[in-house]
C-alpha cells in the first residue's frame, strides 16, 4: 500500500496541495512517491505524487485509490480519446496537445504530438520516476512513434530530478488546416510549437484578406504564414530569436508565401517604423513566470500594445495575446484599455478567445486557463 499523507485543512476542492496544507509525515517518504492523501478527518481524499522539497507538496491524480500505473495509462487513453473521437483533431492537424496536465487529470505532465514524434514535458518528480512507464503507455497508443522527454532546467532543479542528456529528435513536418510547419525540437519554447493558438491562427487567416499585416514575436511564423495564406497584401514578421526566424523562413518557403522577416526587438521596431498596418498580432512569450515579475509584465503588455495600436490604420484589427497565467483575463483586458488610452486610440473588442479545445481546463484547477487572445477593431 502507498504511504499516507494527511492534510491540515478541510478544503480539498483543488488538484494541488501546498506545503503549508500538509502535515509533515512521521515516516520518511521518497520525493515523488505515490501516496494516499487523507483529510483532517482521516478519510481518503485521493492519491497523488508527494514531494516535500517542492512548493507543490502533493499533486492529486485521483479521487480514489486506483492503482497508480494502470490509472495513469487509463488517463492517457482517455486523453487520446478526447482528441481523436470527440474533437476529431486528426482530421485537421497532426500537431496537438495530447495531455494538458490538470485538464486531463495528470498534474505535472504535458504531452504534445507532432506527426510521428511525441514530445513529453515533465513538471513533476513523480512523473520523472515513472518515465519508463509513460514511454511504454505512449508506445502502445502510438506504435512506432518517437518519444522525446524534456524538462525545464529550473523546474527540474526545484522538483529534484535531472534527465539524462539525450539528443533532440530530427525536425518533424506537421500540417494544420492546410498549412505546413516544421517543428524544430532544438527550439527552447514549450515542446517545439504553439498548438494552443491553432484556432486563433485560423481566424487571423480569415481576417487578413487585402490587409497589410504585422506579426510581432512571430517565433516560427504561425500567424504570419496564415495571414499570407489568407490573402494579405503584405506581411511583416518580427522576432528577436534568430534560430526561430530561420525556421520561420523555411516554413514560409514550404508554404510558398512571401513574408518580410525582420530580426529585431519589437519595442525598437515599433518605435522606429513608419509603416502602418491593417492587422497587427502581438503574441509575446510568457512575461510573468512568478509574482515578482508581475509589475514588469503589466508595463510590458501595456506599452507593447500601445505601440502596436499606433502602428495601425483606423479600422485596423489588433490581436493581443498573453500566455501569462498570473495575468487574468479581466486584468489583461484592463491593460489593453490602458494601452488604448496611452496610444490615444479607441478599441472595440469583438472576440475574446483562448487555447484550443485540446487544452481542457479542470473545474478543480481554473488556473489552467492561461491563454488570452483578444481581437479588437481600432477607431
Amino acid at each position: 500500500m502507498p504511504p499516507k499523507i494527511q492534510l491540515r485543512v478541510s478544503d480539498t476542492q483543488h488538484l494541488t496541495f501546498f506545503r503549508k496544507m500538509v502535515i509533515k509525515p512521521d515516516e520518511s517518504i521518497e520525493a515523488g512517491a505515490l501516496v494516499d492523501v487523507l483529510g483532517p478527518d482521516g478519510k481518503l481524499v485521493g492519491r497523488g505524487f508527494y514531494n516535500p522539497r517542492s512548493q507543490v507538496a502533493v499533486r492529486l491524480l485521483s479521487r480514489g485509490a486506483e492503482d497508480g500505473d494502470d490509472f495513469i495509462a487509463a488517463r492517457l487513453r482517455a486523453a487520446v480519446a478526447l482528441r481523436h473521437d470527440l474533437l476529431r483533431l486528426p482530421d485537421v492537424t497532426d500537431a496537438y496537445r495530447l495531455c494538458h496536465a490538470e485538464g486531463d487529470g495528470l498534474s505535472g505532465l504535458v504531452i504534445d504530438r507532432y506527426a510521428n514524434t511525441i514530445a513529453v514535458q515533465l513538471f513533476s518528480r513523480g512523473f520523472f520516476l515513472l518515465v519508463d512507464r509513460l514511454k511504454a503507455a505512449l508506445a502502445e497508443l502510438f506504435p512506432g512513434a518517437t518519444v522525446h522527454v524534456r524538462a525545464d532546467d529550473e523546474i527540474a532543479r526545484l522538483e529534484g530530478f535531472r534527465l539524462p542528456a539525450a539528443p533532440a529528435p530530427p525536425p518533424a513536418a506537421v500540417r494544420e488546416h492546410g498549412v505546413e510547419f516544421t517543428v524544430d525540437f532544438e527550439q527552447g519554447h514549450k515542446t517545439g510549437f504553439f498548438c494552443d493558438q491553432r484556432d486563433n491562427r485560423l481566424l487571423v487567416r480569415a481576417l487578413a484578406k487585402d490587409r497589410d499585416a504585422l506579426d510581432l514575436c512571430t517565433y516560427t511564423g504561425g500567424f504570419a504564414i496564415n495571414a499570407a495564406r489568407g490573402g494579405a497584401r503584405r506581411v511583416v514578421a518580427v522576432d528577436l530569436d534568430e534560430a526561430a526566424l530561420e525556421t520561420a523562413r523555411a516554413n514560409a518557403k514550404l508554404n510558398r508565401v512571401k513574408i518580410d522577416f525582420l530580426h529585431a526587438d519589437l519595442f525598437n521596431y515599433l518605435r522606429q517604423t513608419k509603416d502602418r498596418f491593417d492587422l497587427v498580432v502581438v503574441d509575446p512569450p510568457k512575461m510573468a513566470r512568478d509574482r515578482d515579475e508581475l509589475p514588469r509584465a503589466r508595463r510590458a503588455y501595456r506599452d507593447m500594445n500601445a505601440l502596436a495600436l499606433k502602428a495601425l490604420r483606423p479600422g485596423g484589427i489588433i490581436v493581443s495575446c498573453s500566455c501569462s497565467g498570473l495575468v487574468g483575463e479581466e486584468e489583461f483586458l484592463g491593460l489593453l484599455r490602458d494601452a488604448a488610452s496611452l496610444a490615444g486610440r479607441e478599441i472595440a473588442t469583438f472576440r475574446i478567445a483562448g487555447a484550443g479545445p485540446d487544452h481542457p481546463v479542470s473545474s478543480l484547477y481554473p488556473e489552467g486557463r492561461y491563454l488570452k487572445v483578444v481581437f479588437s477593431r481600432v477607431r
